[in-house]
């Protein structure tokens, strides 16, 4: 797999993206500390997926997911963050994965700003065997410590979405 090096366009992009979704804003769902080996795992938080009133697609932000370098595609969400995360990390579990399934079905997204400020963005999984491919995963391995950002969206601009995102170490957890 090729190593994705951001450009001086990328960081200026991902830096504007900070402005326009606020990621120090109060978290529309909450959040809280994660400590590697925490239980019960996968933690499961109930949300509403999607943009409400006034949403902002990420595609019109022009940023790059940090590991894969694909721009980040249409993606409904609210300038304020779903949730933050304060991670510990260790050395036990190698794998931090954020995970959405939603009740009807609708397709939901994935943006992550990471510790450290750069992206991360998923629409569709896209892995065999894991059921509807239209739910997001996002997968850090040998996750850095610090506070995950964590926006949950829509491909359509609806705004009623019952869903839950989903924390697990556990590869054996997936949508």
């Amino acid at each position: 797999m090729t190593v994705f090096t951001p450009s001086a366009e990328d960081t200026t992009a991902w830096n504007h993206a900070r402005t326009v979704l606020d990621f120090n804003a109060r978290a529309n769902f909450g959040g809280g500390r994660l400590t590697t080996g925490f239980t019960p795992d996968p933690w499961t938080f109930p949300l509403t997926a999607g943009g409400g009133r006034n949403p902002v697609n990420v595609t019109d932000l022009g940023i790059r997911d940090s590991l894969s370098g694909e721009p980040c595609g249409r993606s409904f969400v609210t300038r304020r963050p779903d949730f933050h995360f304060n991670f510990t990390a260790g050395t036990t579990f190698p794998l931090l994965r954020f995970y959405v399934l939603t009740q009807s079905n609708s397709d939901a997204t994935l943006v992550i700003n990471e510790p450290g400020g750069r992206w991360r963005c998923n629409d569709d999984h896209h892995r065999e065997g894991w059921g509807n491919n239209l739910m997001p995963t996002i997968d850090f391995a040998n996750p850095p410590a610090g506070r995950y950002d964590i926006w949950v969206g829509t491909y359509d601009a609806s705004s009623h979405n019952p869903a839950k995102l989903h924390v697990t170490e556990l590869d054996t957890n997936h949508p």
